[in-house]
């Protein structure tokens, strides 16, 4: 008899504050595309961290310990991210600088759900960054879609073929790695 597979835990983390962010909508179509046995939350408070300082402990705010605990959790991390004036944006940067002085990162599984091919290279630094941080990049999961101009809907993206074949091919890869 085998074993059960067990469920994994994924986070999402949108590195845009805008409500209609094609990154979020990116994100929200990976949740309905994952292979099964498999779940993503996307994590919802990035604005409400407060500017990362060192000398303040995780525990000491609510919403970064609730950040921190929630990466603690997951068995993977996706991130999605605009490009915003040649960089990623500075919510994300916090969001991972409040890492930094925990356990919750070390290992970490991750991979990019980019909205847009633009700016490879700010996606590299992003990649660079995480690395630094202990992330372990699942290159083979990493996959961004053209969404550049567009108002696609969730719903749209995941009833385009193409757009939707390059997402579940991407979580297929970081899934099964995961799993490996």
């Amino acid at each position: 008899m085998s074993e059960p597979v067990t469920s994994l835990n994924l986070l999402g983390l949108c590195g845009s504050l805008r409500e209609s962010s094609s990154n979020l909508r990116t994100l929200q179509a990976a949740q309905e595309l994952l292979p099964t046995n498999a779940t993503l939350t996307i994590f919802s408070s990035l604005a409400l961290l407060p500017p990362f300082n060192p000398d303040v402990s995780a525990a000491a705010n609510p919403q970064v310990q609730s950040w921190v605990d929630q990466m603690r959790d997951c068995d993977g991390l996706l991130v999605s991210s605009p490009v915003y004036a040649g960089g990623y944006p500075g919510s994300l940067k916090n969001a991972l600088d409040w890492l930094v002085s925990t356990d919750a990162f070390v290992d970490k599984p991750f991979a990019l759900l980019n909205a847009t091919n633009r700016s490879l290279d700010v996606q590299n630094s992003l990649i660079t960054v995480i690395e630094t941080m202990s992330g372990n990049h699942i290159a083979s999961a990493t996959t961004a879609l053209n969404l550049l101009g567009t108002h696609l809907s969730t719903n749209d993206i995941i009833e385009d073929p193409i757009m939707a074949a390059a997402l579940r091919d991407s979580l297929r890869h970081f899934v099964n790695h995961l799993r490996s």
